[in-house]
């Protein structure tokens, strides 16, 4: 916080390209204690946005948004925005623990996805995770732990990906990934390795303060191999890759073949 105001940090060379103010992005803590302020400032926010995304190339937001990039979640948002054009509905598309999308979002993206896969020619996959044993830890420590441990899990999801990914809670102690415009295999196969180490680092708990849990998970990845596929059946092919990563001893990555 700097003063009374928030600023949220953009990108100088892509927002004076498409003309963004970055004056827009300072929110103030008045707006916290002013319901109608508030409504009017975001309303004029989400359109400034809104039009950003339109004029914006989308090229020039693949490249800005590199692989290995640190995003913040304002720039996540916008790219979002200029894939998808959806609109700011937060609350009811992301799921509560994680704050990854919900399932019913996520498929609606996927299948947008997928057709822009099979016309641009570029490479998907699509990553089902399952984490090893958690049923164990809900059932020493009770759920309310387990909702805690989920809860990380999610934050380091969405730390891992990519800004162009997207990631959901599938449910339970699932998560289902999709990897966009990836160049090769062992693209895919860095990325899963990279989530795996991430998920694998020990658990500071709050409700814990002297317990530190470590847990892993087991990835299977089905990738967009040309065929016309529903989101379904690959995220079945990712599924079924997964258990054959369980059989092969669990906190490793599966191809489905």
């Amino acid at each position: 916080m700097e003063g009374d105001y928030k600023k949220v940090g953009v990108d100088n060379a892509l927002t004076q390209k498409e003309g963004l103010n970055e004056n827009t992005l300072n929110v103030s803590r008045d707006y916290a204690n002013d319901s109608i302020q508030a409504a009017e400032y975001f309303s004029n926010l989400v359109a400034s946005l809104q039009q950003f995304v339109q004029a914006a190339n989308q090229n020039d937001l693949l490249k800005y948004f590199h692989e290995g990039s640190n995003t913040t979640a304002v720039q996540r948002r916008i790219l979002d925005l200029m894939i998808y054009g959806e609109e700011f509905g937060v609350e009811t598309r992301h799921d509560h623990l994680t704050g990854l999308l919900d399932r019913t979002s996520f498929l609606e993206k996927l299948k947008f996805t997928l057709s822009k896969t099979l016309q641009k020619d570029h490479l998907t996959a699509i990553i089902f995770l399952d984490l090893d044993d958690f049923k164990a830890i809900n059932d020493q420590y009770g759920h309310s732990t387990g909702d805690e441990v989920i809860s990380i899990i999610g934050r380091r999801i969405s730390a891992s990906i990519r800004a162009q990914d997207l990631a959901c809670r599938w449910g339970g102690d699932e998560f289902v990934l999709v990897l966009q415009a990836i160049t090769s295999k062992d693209l895919v196969s860095q990325l899963a390795n990279r989530l795996l180490a991430a998920i694998s680092q020990a658990l500071q708990l709050e409700s814990h303060e002297s317990l530190q849990l470590t847990l892993s998970a087991s990835a299977g990845i089905a990738i967009l191999d040309g065929m016309n596929l529903n989101s379904i059946d690959l995220i079945e092919r990712a599924d079924k890759a997964m258990y054959l990563a369980k059989k092969a001893g669990k906190n490793c990555v599966e191809f489905y073949s």
